[in-house]
Order: structure tokens, then C-alpha cells, then sequence
């Protein structure tokens, strides 16, 4: 492994050096050109975890963190707060990208989630859409308040609990049907939004937050590699396997 990560690094070295960028203290935006370069070639997942541990191991701290564990909390700020201020578009699509992320749904399973009383309810901590199936969809609050630290009222900003709460409640004012999520803008809006759209505003959330971090917006985001990646992250992160299949039916 220590070869193989040394491998990498020469990789990586060898890729700044022709980018005029010090290899050991670029900034985090260099390490994601390159990652996204990588990963646009066909890379797996795996191989990118090998060159993300082999740059970690020989870069400098990040904000006195190491480079792989350098958080990126652009849903966590302008435009995508304050949640109960940014415009109806911001908080549209970054309440889809935060359930298309929690729930390992696919598009078309999220643009037929309804606001029905019959089909949407709310808990303490805890967002439901019962279904015709076996297996509701569930969304889990994330850091709910009462907040102990600063840091968890921070994290709560990527609540996908919190998110719908606000979206349900701001599109009530437009919306023309029980589909949940609807156009915003005219000349449809409050009228049901195709699957297409919807696939259009998850992409539209993940390049605004590269772009509002000052980041290029990574090549080729597709929206439903999105669901994929978010299984495979819980995964990585010890998740059983049946729940992750439960959850996405």
C-alpha cells in the first residue's frame, strides 16, 4: 500500500508541476481539478480513495485539518442561507439535492413524493412519505436543535428534515398541485415539474456550490450518479448493506 500510495503522489506531483502549483500546499481546489480529471476518465471510486490517501499523507494541513478531511459546507452559507430569506430557486434545489442524497432515491421516485396530508407527515426529528410500497421513505434530522455546540447549528444547515419543513411551507404559496416539488419561475410555476427539471436543478445545486466555494464546477454531474455515490459513501462508512438497500427500495 505505501507503494502504491508513493505511486500516486509522483502522479499527483508530476500534475501540479504542470499546472505551476507546489504539490505539498496547493490549495484544496487543486486536489478536486485534479480528483475530477481523474474521475472523468473512468477512475473508480476506489482507485480515487487511493490517490485521495496517498495526496492526504504528503500535503500540508488545510485549515489545521488533512487535506482528505477538508469540509466543504458550501449548503451551509449564501445562497443557500438563510433558509427562511434566499429566493424560492436556492431553496428549491437545494432541498432536492439534500433528498435525493438521504433518501438514495431516484429522480423519477422523488418527483412523485406528494404533500397530500394522506402522503407527507411530520415528527419530531423525523419527515415521512408513506407509499403504496412496504418501505416509506424516511428523512432523519440532522443535528436538530436544542444546539449544544455552534458547530451543530452550523451542521443543522444540511438537514434534509429541516429543508423540506421550509420548502413544503414557502411553495404553498404557489403551488397548484400535491406533487412536492413544483416550478418556481413562470410561466409554470406552482404546476408540477417533469423529471427532467428536477434532474436539472440537483446538477444546478451541486455547481452552485462549487462555484459559491470559488471552486470549478466538477465535469459531467449527472443526477442520478449523485444517489450511487451517496450509497456508496454510506457504505464506506459502515452502513449495512441492507439498510442501504432498504432505504433505496
Amino acid at each position: 500500500m505505501r507503494k502504491l500510495c508513493a505511486l500516486k503522489w509522483k502522479l499527483f506531483t508530476s500534475w501540479c508541476g504542470e499546472c505551476q502549483q507546489d504539490p505539498a500546499n496547493c490549495p484544496v481546489g487543486t486536489v478536486l481539478e485534479f480528483l475530477q480529471a481523474h474521475f472523468s476518465t473512468g477512475l473508480s471510486h476506489s482507485t480515487l480513495k487511493v490517490y485521495v490517501a496517498a495526496i492526504t499523507a504528503y500535503h500540508a494541513p488545510l485549515c489545521g485539518m488533512p487535506v482528505g478531511k477538508v469540509p466543504l459546507v458550501a449548503l451551509c452559507r449564501p445562497p443557500f442561507e438563510s433558509i427562511e430569506e434566499i429566493p424560492a430557486r436556492y431553496l428549491t434545489i437545494k432541498t432536492a439535492l439534500l433528498l435525493v442524497l438521504t433518501s438514495l432515491k431516484w429522480v423519477g421516485d422523488l418527483q412523485a413524493l406528494s404533500v397530500a396530508p394522506s402522503h407527507l407527515e411530520f415528527a419530531p426529528g423525523r419527515g415521512t412519505f408513506p407509499t403504496n410500497t412496504t418501505q416509506p421513505v424516511v428523512l432523519q434530522a440532522f443535528c436538530p436543535p436544542p444546539f449544544r455546540e455552534p458547530d451543530q447549528q452550523k451542521r443543522n444547515c444540511v438537514c434534509p428534515v429541516r429543508a423540506l419543513d421550509a420548502y413544503v411551507h414557502r411553495a404553498a404559496l404557489w403551488r397548484k398541485t400535491d406533487q412536492l416539488f413544483v416550478c418556481f419561475g413562470p410561466p409554470k410555476k406552482g404546476y408540477p415539474v417533469t423529471k427532467q427539471i428536477l434532474s436539472r436543478w440537483i446538477v444546478d445545486a451541486i455547481s452552485t456550490a462549487y462555484v459559491s466555494s470559488d471552486l470549478p464546477s466538477p465535469l459531467g454531474v449527472m443526477a442520478h450518479s449523485t444517489c450511487a455515490m451517496a450509497a456508496s459513501k454510506a457504505l464506506m462508512a459502515g452502513v449495512p448493506i441492507q439498510d442501504i438497500c432498504n432505504a433505496a427500495g
